[in-house]
């Protein structure tokens, strides 16, 4: 998770809190709404990502949720964090792509398929 967060912070110019708090935020996002496996298979790739959905799935259950459909659930729950329009674009940008290199277009291209409108990320 560290290589990830540096990347994500460097990129969107972001403080570290604010980067880990968008990777624990996506991975819950694509938890709930993209396929299982595919969410499987990405956070067994990334070093740590899994005791982080952990915690976000507990931190979840006690939310009431975002407003919004698909990729705008998402919108919402990373500017609610603290980034802006153009920080959640860069950074789930990002993210995708980390994605890519860690398990490939096809198990990514499922995960992005699954979710309306994060195609406008990539």
């Amino acid at each position: 998770m560290d290589e990830l967060v540096t990347r994500l912070s460097t990129a969107a110019h972001i403080d570290r809190a604010k980067a880990a708090a968008a990777v624990k935020t996506i991975l819950v996002f694509l938890d709930r709404e993209a396929p299982p496996a595919a969410v499987k298979e990405l956070v067994d790739a990334m070093p740590g990502a899994a005791p982080v959905l952990d915690e976000g799935r507990a931190e979840a259950a006690e939310s009431p949720g975002y407003a919004g459909f698909g990729a705008m659930a998402a919108y919402h729950a990373l500017t609610a964090a603290g980034l802006s329009g153009g920080e959640v674009q860069v950074v789930t940008r990002e993210l995708l792509a980390y994605s890519r290199e860690r398990v490939g277009e096809e198990t990514t291209g499922r995960i992005v398929g699954a979710v309306p409108g994060l195609e406008a990320f990539i």
